[in-house]
């Protein structure tokens, strides 16, 4: 019995780990595509409360309200919130997925038109 206990902590601190890189990830104000791209992803993920952001809190012997709620603390401290290099790379994400989902020639040309101008919108705020 007195072996399954470390194993018990090591489980606990991997799921602690999971947590603190969603944390860190959210805080993230790097202006590259990818860690933006996880930094949405992870916020999504505090925000939206799915049962597997319930399983990991509850796996890391953590109440989901509480790390939800010191989330929300957060956003309403502004100490998390996207940069406009940040909303600009998920503007891109949302209308790459528009482009691949697309049904027409027509359709993928005309929002092949606004990748193009957020990308130009991009570089010009970058210089």
């Amino acid at each position: 019995m007195e072996l399954t206990k470390p194993k018990v902590v090591s489980e606990q601190r991997l799921f602690q780990a999971i947590i603190v890189q969603a944390l860190e990830d959210v805080m993230n104000n790097s202006g590259f595509k990818k860690e933006t791209y996880w930094k949405e992803d992870a916020y999504k993920w505090f925000l939206g409360n799915s049962n597997d952001f319930q399983d990991v809190c509850w796996s890391a012997d953590m109440d989901p309200d509480m790390v939800r709620g010191e989330f929300l603390k957060l956003i309403k401290k502004e100490k998390i919130k996207f940069t406009e290099l940040q909303k600009s790379w998920l503007n891109y994400r949302e209308l790459y997925k528009m482009y691949r989902e697309a049904n027409t020639k027509e359709e993928r040309r005309e929002i092949k038109k606004d990748i193009v101008k957020e990308n130009e919108r991009r570089l010009n705020r970058d210089n």
